[in-house]
C-alpha cells in the first residue's frame, strides 16, 4: 500500500480504493454504498466499478464516490477497463466470486 502523502489537503487522505461489484445484487450493492459513504466521509477517494444499473439503483455517486460502468462480463474489453481503473488504486476490494475473478484477471 502506498503511504499517505503529505501533499494531500488537510483532513483528506491520498488513499484511493476501488470497489468492484459483479452483478450488483441487493446485499452487495447496499454494502458497497455504505462502504463508499463511510470512506468518502473519511477523505478516501472511492471508485465503484459496477454495471450502470447498479449505480442507477444505489446512487454510488451520491456518496461522493466516482462510478465507472463496467459490465458483468469477463470479456477482454471489460477486464481491460477494470485494469485501467485499478491501476493506481491503493486497495481493490472485490465483492463476490465473479467480481473477485474479474479483479484477479485485471
Amino acid at each position: 500500500m502506498t503511504p499517505v502523502s503529505s501533499n494531500a489537503p488537510r483532513g483528506q487522505s491520498s488513499l484511493r480504493t476501488v470497489q468492484v461489484l459483479g452483478g450488483g445484487n441487493a446485499g452487495s450493492s447496499a454494502h458497497v454504498r455504505s462502504l463508499a459513504e463511510g470512506l468518502v466521509a473519511r477523505g478516501v477517494r472511492v471508485t465503484v466499478c459496477a454495471p450502470a444499473e447498479a449505480d442507477h439503483a444505489y446512487d454510488f455517486r451520491g456518496t461522493g464516490a466516482d462510478h465507472v460502468s463496467v459490465p458483468r462480463s469477463s470479456d477482454p474489453a471489460a477486464v481491460g477497463r477494470l485494469r485501467a481503473v485499478c491501476a493506481d488504486a491503493d486497495l481493490v476490494h472485490a465483492h463476490g466470486l465473479h467480481a473477485s475473478f474479474r479483479a484477479a484477471l485485471a
